[in-house]
């Protein structure tokens, strides 16, 4: 019965993935992608997470002109993600320290032209990670 009246009210702690025990939100300035084949980096994305905190996903937006011929990735200093388009949600960097900053990464296309990369933002959800000591049973 309290299962049934926490769905019809609609809790708040319904909503939220299993496991995910916060979020972060960050916004970068726009960057400017003008030499095909070469990276370009926006500024560091990241906010305060707790210590030990895991990636549980990310969301991602850009903008870009109509048009534009350009590769984006989003980066963490462990590994990248190539990213399927201009938003999205993926579970790719799921483990990975919630604590440190990401980036996006961009790259022009052989021949296409400089472009104006605007918009750039990121979510991280994250979980808190149990410390293993503590799940010790009692006489181990």
């Amino acid at each position: 019965m309290t299962w049934l009246l926490l769905l019809a009210t609609g809790s708040p702690a319904l909503a939220e993935p299993p496991g995910v025990s916060g979020s972060w939100i960050a916004q970068a300035e726009s960057v400017r992608v003008a030499v095909p084949g070469r990276d370009r980096y926006s500024q560091a994305l990241g906010a305060a997470a707790p210590a030990g905190a895991q990636v549980a996903s990310v969301s991602w937006q850009y903008t870009t002109p109509p048009g534009a011929q350009v590769t984006a990735w989003l980066c963490h200093p462990q590994r990248c993600q190539q990213l399927a388009g201009h938003r999205g949600r993926s579970e790719a960097l799921a483990g990975l320290s919630a604590t440190e900053p990401l980036h996006f990464r961009f790259r022009l296309g052989q021949g296409a032209r400089p472009v104006q990369v605007s918009g750039l933002q990121v979510i991280v959800d994250h979980r808190q990670v149990a410390d293993p000591k503590a799940q010790k049973t009692v006489g181990q």
